[in-house]
């Protein structure tokens, strides 16, 4: 069925719509916050782990034919083919359902929607692992706060401010790491507060794969007896479909995105939820709660088997997330041709010749730990005069990299992007990250080649004497 209806939308117009104000370009440089054009897909050098990512040579053709065939596609019919698409990527054998949302910040509020449905009146305790490194908006959201001031709608909300009176989040934060940068163990910690509030509406919400690639003790899931809504937080998404596949298995709630490891644009995010809970959501009289979170999701957003909860939104599409999630689920679709061995091996190569350059410089010092986190990400302080740049600084030569033209590289690469800085109490470190399609370019070619790896990072140690010597 068509909808001749649909207005044709341009590229830009698509990119920059359907989620909230970090997407929004600037009207004189027509960049976003994080300096870039979402549009660009040639000479970025790309090396940032965040969702702020632009579009790929790839992926530009990608958005193009989605756009093309766009107006004329079922709306309904479209949600239910790239659920699909998840499917078959990462579990094709496990019943679960996608549930879809323009951020993971706003796959934090699901799981609250979850509880007060489930359990009515009861206290919801929400406990958050690693919140200094998770996206933005994350910690508003478990505190069932609006965490911008724009949905994906368009419509203005209070930032910071309850979604509702009658809904509230009891949040305890677990701390990734500690003073001394070093990695915390959160699993005692975990299992206390579990303990603790036995009458409880209690959610999990674990980390595998931080933004500089900390993980839990996903093992506390089989440990922990008490009935918890455990929700792993994989948006970063550096994993192996296996995990995926085991977590599901447990009854664990899996929240994604496309916008960051996958390389797609911002942001696109999805929870890939068990069917024993939805199951338990449709065995439910599904009342006011739903209401509230009426500005924030789409009927649409919802899986079509719980016309219960659908029930109590509106039936609103969004073309900027159906775009993104194109572009993700092909770039996806083209790194699952090739095999975890042949993948992992460019990564593993890459993570060694970073590390190896970055420990015999005397401008840096890789993060505590740097072996207990993701291969694909490496997270490092910046020192001038044996002293490390703090937050602000980090800030400063973050944007003076990404801002200026640079030259040297190999290929038309003529700007460059790292990973943006991370603070954890007075201290801050950068990241540098490779993506599937990087991935893919260098199997392309025979395998990992690192000379523009380490012009780049040349270029940081220069950026950084020039700005603080």
């Amino acid at each position: 069925m068509k909808n001749s209806l649909r207005p044709v939308i341009s590229l830009r117009e698509a990119l920059v719509s359907g989620c909230d104000e970090r997407i929004f370009l600037d009207p004189i440089t027509h960049k976003n916050k994080y300096f870039l054009d979402p549009a660009q897909s040639e000479g970025l050098f790309q090396r940032g782990s965040c969702t702020c990512g632009t579009l790929t040579p790839s992926g530009l053709k990608s958005a193009q034919h989605f756009l093309e065939s766009y107006p004329d596609r079922h709306y309904e019919s479209l949600i239910a083919e790239q659920a699909g698409r998840i499917r078959a990527l990462f579990s094709p054998t496990d019943e679960f359902d996608v549930f879809f949302g323009p951020s993971g910040s706003d796959m934090m509020y699901l799981p609250l929607l979850f509880q007060s449905l489930l359990r009515p009146g009861k206290k919801i305790v929400n406990i958050v692992s690693c919140p200094e490194e998770l996206g933005s908006g994350s910690k508003m959201a478990a505190e069932a706060k609006y965490y911008a001031t724009y949905t994906q709608f368009g419509e203005t909300v209070e930032k910071e401010t309850l979604l509702d009176n009658s809904l509230t989040s009891q949040v305890e934060y677990l701390d990734a790491r500690g003073a001394d940068g070093r990695i915390l163990d959160r699993k005692e910690l975990i299992k206390c507060i579990v303990q603790d509030n036995p009458d409880a509406a209690l959610i999990g919400n674990l980390v595998f794969g931080s933004k500089s690639g900390i993980s839990d003790d996903l093992n506390i899931i089989d440990e922990v007896e008490q009935e918890v809504m455990w929700v792993v937080d994989m948006c970063q998404f550096r994993t192996d479909n296996a995990l995926v596949h085991s977590l599901l298995q447990k009854g664990a709630m899996v929240m994604i995105t496309g916008s960051k490891f996958f390389q797609s644009p911002p942001f696109c995010g999805a929870l890939l939820v068990p069917r024993q809970w939805t199951d338990a959501l449709r065995r439910v009289q599904i009342v006011s709660p739903v209401s509230i979170f009426n500005r924030l999701f789409s009927a649409y957003d919802m899986p079509a088997s719980l016309p219960g909860l659908r029930k109590g939104l509106e039936r609103r599409e969004n073309a900027g997330l159906r775009l993104r999630w194109n572009v993700a689920l092909d770039e996806m679709e083209a790194y699952a041709r090739w095999t975890a061995a042949e993948t992992n091996e460019v990564i593993q190569d890459w993570n060694a010749a970073v590390t190896d350059r970055l420990r015999n410089s005397r401008l840096f010092e890789l993060m505590p730990d740097q072996e207990m986190t993701n291969d694909s990400i490496v997270s490092f302080m910046v020192k001038v005069n044996d002293e490390p740049l703090n937050n602000e600084q980090l800030k400063t030569l973050f944007k003076t990299l990404v801002t200026s033209q640079q030259s040297g590289f190999e290929g038309p690469f003529q700007n460059v992007f790292i990973g943006q800085p991370v603070q954890y109490g007075q201290c801050s470190f950068i990241r540098l990250a490779i993506g599937s399609y990087s991935v893919r370019k260098l199997l392309e070619r025979g395998g990992f080649y690192g000379a523009n790896d380490m012009h780049l990072i040349s270029l940081i140690e220069k950026t950084a004497l020039d700005l603080f010597s």
